[in-house]
């Protein structure tokens, strides 16, 4: 067998283990544990920038949403009782959900997602320590 038949015979190997080892059961998953009422298609928008994009996701969010922020905070409140940082729709894998995050009495950051279509409370996680923590 010739050197360069070796080597790419090799590279397909590692790519073929490399893609085996993603989706592999140690593997931490990427959905979410909980599912939504309203689900959203993942859309390939082509513009030109990052920021169009973003636009038109949120659009597409906003209008699949059938309660309001105001009412996402409540259901939020009701589950985690503390002080609102920040609220917004998210597509959290086909989900969409409002994430509420709460500082807790005793200064935990907690993120709570709502369903937008029903307004019940899917889920609770642990978060950040209340800064921003992604790029705007």
């Amino acid at each position: 067998m010739n050197m360069q038949r070796m080597i790419g015979m090799s590279l397909g190997a590692l790519a073929l283990g490399l893609a085996l080892l993603g989706t592999s059961a140690g593997a931490p998953r990427q959905a979410p544990a909980y599912t939504s009422s309203t689900q959203v298609q993942h859309d390939n928008y082509q513009e030109r920038g990052r920021h169009e994009a973003e636009r038109r996701e949120a659009a597409q969010l906003m209008s699949l949403a059938r309660i309001d922020v105001a009412q996402a905070i409540v259901a939020a409140l009701a589950q985690v009782p503390g002080a609102v940082l920040k609220a917004g729709l998210d597509n959290e894998n086909g989900n969409v959900v409002y994430s509420v995050e709460i500082m807790t009495s005793t200064h935990e950051v907690k993120d709570v997602k709502v369903d937008a279509g029903t307004g019940d409370v899917l889920h609770v996680e642990a978060g950040g320590t209340g800064e921003d923590d992604e790029d705007d």
